[in-house]
């Protein structure tokens, strides 16, 4: 009786994941493994086909793009002609494999269309003007092509994050080693925080905490 209950739990886990695939609700293309403890903030991965703010820390930004590109895939970043190049390197983004488009203007909606069919990643700027319209139309090519959308839309997940402490410098002498960043998800309770160096690493386990409403 077990190994049947185990048989049609998996059954149903597969029919849903085919219903949510069908829906548009889950891209088909798999999910990126995120560094450090961003895990905790999203629960199975970030999904291919997606999109996803990232709000407060351009290192978190880095980390989360060079998961997403992996050992082969290709980055464009749009509207960010200040990305921070030597910033992203040592974040793990191989640079080799991003092309920097530094303004869309007229033809944002174009442009960004062209890059979701083309490249693995696309990052996008505060200033990329895309509407309501566009952006529904751009959801589709996304999942169809399974790309990860850096970028805060409305509807879309956001990662926030804040410094809140680090090491290195002195009473105005010294540089920055590394810094402490707490990281939390839209609408969930869960902190993560992170020690940033050339590489993200968990401080301490994801921390459960109460916050104030009215």
């Amino acid at each position: 009786r077990r190994a049947q209950s185990g048989q049609q739990d998996r059954a149903a886990r597969a029919a849903l994941a085919r219903a949510e695939v069908a829906t548009g609700v889950r891209s088909g293309h798999g999910a990126v493994d995120l560094p450090a403890g961003l895990g905790a903030l999203l629960p199975g991965g970030l999904a291919r086909g997606s999109v996803l703010g990232v709000r407060g820390s351009r290192s978190v930004l880095f980390a989360v793009m060079a998961a997403a590109m992996g050992r082969d895939g290709w980055a464009a970043s749009i509207g960010m002609p200040d990305l921070g190049w030597l910033a992203a390197s040592e974040a793990g983004v191989d640079l080799a494999r991003v092309v920097g488009i530094p303004g869309a203007g007229m033809a944002a909606a174009d442009v960004v269309a062209a890059c979701v069919d083309g490249f693995d990643v696309v990052v996008l700027g505060d200033g990329v003007d895309l509407g309501a319209g566009a952006r529904r139309s751009l959801l589709g090519r996304i999942r169809s092509h399974g790309t990860v959308v850096l970028a805060t839309w409305p509807g879309a997940p956001v990662l926030h994050a804040a410094v809140r402490g680090g090491e290195g410098c002195g009473a105005g002498t010294g540089h920055v080693r590394d810094r402490v960043i707490a990281v939390r998800r839209d609408g969930a309770p869960t902190t993560v925080l992170l020690r940033m160096g050339q590489r993200p690493e968990p401080l301490e386990a994801p921390r459960r905490h109460l916050r104030a409403v009215s």
